[in-house]
């Protein structure tokens, strides 16, 4: 029998450009309050020149996989800050520019760019006031990413509290009001398992995204997660490896050879022949370098392996 193709695997980080010596900035809610026009206009354009310098970065070193910060424009939400980035962003041209120059590098490269929107959104919650918040920041920080081309919107079920049911069909009745074609729900470490999040993705025909440490640290018992993967594949794909344990939850510095063996494999399995991976490791973009070496179009192979 033919053995299979290995997959072909893009692999990318999250947010924060260790060789790059800058960092996003933020600014308080007070500048909101006191409508620090200055400060507020100086983060926002600081982020976005950042942000291309990463991606020009990535390119330049074969990472076609990022993920974009969410607090990219910071308080996204409030009257303000929207109006000031309507006027300072939108129609600035400087900005303009750096925008449709990210766009156009994205679809020049097909890279894959997504947000990860923070914990608190969460569109399961029995709090009507935190679910209108949730949609109002999802729908603000999509309605940006839109204009860089990012193509997955990564979002959690959220909690259970206390009837798994309930809050499953409190999502699916609050899903409707986020934009469904960037929306990636993810499985969880505690709650809501790789079987479940594909289940749920399948019947409102959303994107998911399998974490392979998540799947360790709460598995999916009643299904082979090979199968789970091959029926309905995941859009993308994030892994990292615990500390101070394997199966622990918090992420170490860097990526095991071993685990990335074992998602490969996982995939091969699955049958999928090409997969977008964010490794989520506290040295970021250099936790790439530490085990892979580069192909060529975002491609990379585990070191010592054979580049054929």
């Amino acid at each position: 029998m033919e053995r299979q193709k290995q997959p072909q695997i893009r692999v990318g980080y999250a947010c924060i450009n260790l060789s790059i010596k800058e960092s996003f900035r933020n600014f308080r809610l007070s500048a909101v309050q006191k409508q620090d026009e200055e400060k507020i206009t100086e983060v926002m354009w600081h982020n976005i020149r950042l942000l291309k310098k990463i991606i020009d970065y990535n390119i330049k070193h074969n990472i076609y996989v990022y993920r974009v910060s969410s607090d990219l424009i910071p308080f996204c939400t409030q009257p303000y800050v929207k109006t000031l980035y309507e006027e300072r962003v939108l129609q600035n041209h400087e900005m303009q520019q750096y925008l449709r120059d990210i766009h156009y590098l994205q679809e020049k490269y097909q890279l894959r760019l997504s947000i990860h929107p923070s914990q608190f959104n969460v569109l399961a919650s029995p709090k009507k006031e935190v679910v209108n918040r949730s949609i109002a920041e999802i729908n603000e920080q999509t309605r940006w990413s839109k204009l860089l081309g990012v193509s997955n919107v990564v979002l959690h079920i959220g909690g259970s509290y206390g009837n798994k049911e309930e809050a499953l069909r409190r999502f699916k009745a609050n899903v409707g009001y986020v934009d469904c074609k960037l929306i990636s729900i993810e499985n969880d470490d505690k709650t809501y398992n790789a079987q479940e999040v594909c289940s749920l993705c399948q019947d409102l025909k959303l994107k998911w995204v399998y974490d392979y440490h998540h799947c360790r640290c709460h598995p999916s018992p009643d299904c082979a997660i090979e199968e789970l993967l091959e029926i309905y594949p995941p859009d993308k794909y994030h892994l990292s490896t615990g500390t101070p344990h394997y199966d622990s939850r918090p992420h170490a510095e860097l990526i095991s050879k071993g685990d990335y063996r074992g998602l490969i494999k996982l995939l091969e399995k699955s049958n999928i022949l090409k997969a977008d991976v964010i490794f989520e490791a506290k040295l970021k973009n250099k936790a790439i370098t530490a085990i892979l070496d580069p192909k060529e179009q975002g491609y990379w192979i585990l070191k010592g392996e054979n580049k054929e």
